[in-house]
């Protein structure tokens, strides 16, 4: 199934809102829950206002990982794993 959340706004449906409802986590490293998506894609200014502030819409340029801790700086890839990536 593909994530409305990197469908582009056309695509969705109109008929109701997309709720970035995407448990938080914690990090593989230091456990902490100060986890930070980084959501691929454009977003509508819907998408920026509703969703929450640990979600962070990084339009059409991968970085190369979609998860970050705010506490110890390790980035990953939650697609892989529990894979870790250089901070």
């Amino acid at each position: 199934m593909i994530s409305p959340q990197i469908l582009p706004p056309l695509l969705r449906e109109p008929s109701h809102d997309v709720v970035y409802d995407v448990p938080r986590g914690t990090c593989p490293r230091c456990g902490t829950d100060q986890i930070v998506h980084l959501v691929i894609g454009m977003p509508t200014s819907a998408d920026v206002m509703t969703g929450p502030d640990w979600v962070s819409w990084v339009g059409c340029v991968h970085p190369g990982f979609d998860r970050s801790c705010a506490e110890c700086g390790l980035t990953w890839d939650s697609g892989l794993g529990d894979q870790e990536d250089d901070a």
